[in-house]
């Protein structure tokens, strides 16, 4: 038998949308702005599948000038590699922390941190702190998390959550996630304690690479439907053909093809239509389903590279800040190439 050789690249279509910046991402990037005065700390959370892509751009310029804290979420469904974690303590130092949200030991630690910076400031009225990130990323859950922790209450949610980008779709009131402790101790954060502002998830304005899209829909970042799932779920075989193919064993052999798959999948788990027809959109549905519950390997979705985290700290330093900006620049660029010839 031939030995199984994966694809070394993806051809993706044309169809792949540059954006998905909605009304109200913009008007909560702006009222979060208009909030900074009264807000001490920042959460920053990003998926740690994609800890380069969740990083926006339009929220590390308009949020500057606050102590931050970034929160990698949704650790459970990573595996835990050291040389990401010193691949992200170069970028970042101690700025950053891991939460897994299955583990109260880990919001404990990340309590303890949001405390130390409560400690440093002693307001009268309390620690304000707002969660931010791209849509999706896990900031209710976190909030929740850490509001059960501080308050040792099982009853303390406080931010309805979804596994789907939107849920959170305004900016709500003060959460109260630590109360009011007596500074005479090591332990005390003062008067007021730690509260935390819930934001909606914003996307970034524009994004140049289809590839980076099609990885934001794998983690459901953006709209369902807005890339049709065969193709999800082509990329996906694509990379755990590179990373492990005995990753989808239960479905199917090793395959570059998704048609192949996908029946495959439909055949051994009885998803067919009248007839005994394969039903290949359940099918795809559960194969997607699986990869984000962590039963298809447990990985990141980009490159920690040296070079792709200089390329990504490059992007910041010059994002596109809008579709037409962006077309703007690619008008220039192509001008100047004309110029050149």
């Amino acid at each position: 038998m031939a030995q199984f050789v994966p694809r070394q690249t993806f051809a993706l279509p044309n169809s792949i949308p540059k954006t998905y910046y909605l009304g109200h991402h913009a008007a909560a990037q702006s009222d979060m702005v208009k909030r900074l005065n009264q807000i001490h700390l920042i959460l920053e959370c990003r998926d740690l599948r994609l800890p380069l892509t969740t990083n926006n751009p339009l929220l590390e310029r308009s949020l500057a000038g606050r102590q931050r804290i970034i929160v990698f979420t949704k650790c459970d469904l990573t595996s835990n590699n050291s040389q990401h974690v010193n691949a992200l303590r170069k970028l970042y130092g101690d700025r950053f922390v891991l939460w897994n949200k299955n583990r109260p030991d880990s919001t404990k630690s990340l309590l303890s941190k949001i405390k130390e910076v409560a400690r440093a400031i002693d307001s009268i009225t309390g620690m304000r702190s707002m969660i931010v990130g791209m849509p999706n990323v896990g900031k209710s859950t976190l909030l929740n998390a850490l509001r059960a922790q501080g308050l040792q209450s099982k009853n303390a949610k406080a931010a309805k959550t979804g596994g789907q980008p939107g849920v959170t779709r305004k900016i709500g009131t003060n959460v109260r996630i630590v109360e009011s402790e007596s500074n005479d101790s090591k332990r005390g954060v003062g008067d007021g304690g730690v509260l935390v502002l819930d934001t909606p998830g914003v996307f970034v304005p524009y994004v140049d690479n289809a590839e980076t899209m099609v990885k934001i829909a794998l983690v459901q970042g953006i709209k369902l439907g807005l890339i049709p799932e065969d193709v999800l779920v082509d990329y996906l075989l694509y990379r755990l053909n590179k990373i492990n193919p005995t990753f989808y064993k239960q479905y199917s052999k090793p395959t570059n093809d998704v048609q192949e798959l996908l029946n495959s999948i439909a055949a051994r788990t009885g998803k067919l239509k009248a007839g005994g027809v394969p039903d290949l959109r359940s099918a795809a549905s559960m194969f997607l389903r699986d990869w984000r519950a962590g039963k298809l390997g447990k990985f990141m979705l980009e490159d920690l590279s040296d070079e792709a985290i200089e390329e990504h700290q490059n992007r910041m330093l010059n994002p596109p800040l809008s579709m037409n900006q962006a077309k703007k620049q690619q008008k220039e660029a192509r001008a100047q190439e004309r110029a050149g010839a």
